[in-house]
This record gives structure tokens, sequence and C-alpha cells, in this order.
């Protein structure tokens, strides 16, 4: 059986159950005709040094300044684990995503974004994407809201790995020459280094429909 719903400037056809009630099948999500769905994914193969200071820059993604779309940061995944154990009485540093503009960090490697659905897909506004097991160049960003934080876990008695997962109700929407970054928010542990990966997963178009 179907329905017409009426509004807009047309009706559309909807199946119901038994109740009259509306079924809804969800399929893939509909692609925007300028834009797309794009990942990326990276992580230093050098290992992050011990007491890695507060605030150093490890990863980073900055959206063209040039863009006449938006791109919609919906989940970002990110993988430790250590390369030398941590001291027992160590304190364990924190990591952070944070926001920021101005200017584009630099040095480290750059990376190169996937398009998941490459015959349709317009090429990438995220022209940018970088990381690094030291840090990042900074030199005049402007730093803006933290997005999230975590934990970098203390391995104290034997190794493993942790996994950090970003994934808001709303994404977070970058705007023309705005970015995000991967950064130290507390100091790393005093003996514990370590090294990672990241994907990063986001949507390029002109509205968040």
């Amino acid at each position: 059986m179907s329905a017409i719903i009426r509004g807009g400037v047309s009706g559309t056809d909807a199946d119901v159950d038994a109740n009259r009630q509306l079924l809804a099948n969800l399929g893939d999500p509909a692609h925007p005709a300028a834009g797309g769905y794009y990942t990326c994914s990276g992580g230093p193969t050098a290992i992050v040094a011990a007491a890695l200071a507060a605030d150093t820059s490890l990863m980073s993604m900055r959206f063209s300044s040039g863009s006449t779309r938006k791109a919609f940061l919906y989940k970002f995944r990110f993988c430790m684990s250590p390369a030398t154990l941590g001291a027992a009485a160590g304190v364990a540093g924190q990591i952070g995503l944070q926001r920021f503009t101005t200017a584009t960090p630099t040095g480290g490697s750059a990376r190169t974004a996937n398009e998941q659905n490459e015959p349709i897909a317009t090429a990438t506004d995220m022209t940018d994407i970088r990381d690094n097991n030291a840090a990042l160049t900074v030199t005049s960003v402007v730093f803006g809201n933290e997005i999230a934080r975590t934990v970098v876990p203390l391995f104290v008695s034997s190794a493993g790995w942790f996994e950090w997962i970003y994934e808001p109700e709303y994404p977070t929407v970058l705007v023309p020459g705005d970015g995000v970054v991967l950064r130290t928010r507390v100091a790393c542990a005093a003996t514990q280094t370590w090294v990672f990966a990241w994907t990063a997963h986001w949507r390029e178009g002109p509205t968040i429909a």
C-alpha cells in the first residue's frame, strides 16, 4: 500500500504498514551535487618522545579558504600503542582535537584524502592534511575552541593499545579556512614513548542535509 504525503511543491509516494504507519527504509546517504564523502588516514612510523610538552601539534587538517562549500567532520579515530613502558608513578598525558584558523601548520608528512565514491565525488577541498611524531610548525596559527579530549593511557606493566573515537551526534562544521588539529593538552608521561595512527571521516557540501 502507498500513501501520498502532501507538502512542498509536489506529493511523494511513501510506504505504510498494516496500521497505516509510515515505513522508513534507510539507504545510502544522499550524495551532494558538489562535494562528497571523504576519509583520510595517517600516522608517523617514528616514535613519539617521552614527556612531549603540552600543546604540541601532532596532526592537522585545514579546509581550503577558497572553497565554496562547508566540511562536516563526523568521525575521528585515534589509536596508540606504547613503544617504551611508563613509570608506575607517572602521570598520564592528554590529547585533544581543537579548531584553528588564519594559518596552516607545516612540516611532517602530508596525507592524501580518499573520495568514498570516486566516480561522482568532487575533489576534496580539505587541501592540507599532515602529521608528525614530534611537532608540526604552527607559526601564526590561531587556535580556537577545543572540540574533544581524552587521556593518553599510562602503560606500566605490559604493552597494549588504546583507541579513542570522536563521533558526535552533530558534526563539527568547518567553513572555508577553518581546520582541526590533534594536540597534546597535558604533557605526556615522563618515560613512556608511543606510536599512533588516526583516521578522519567528513562530508563536504553546501548544507547539513
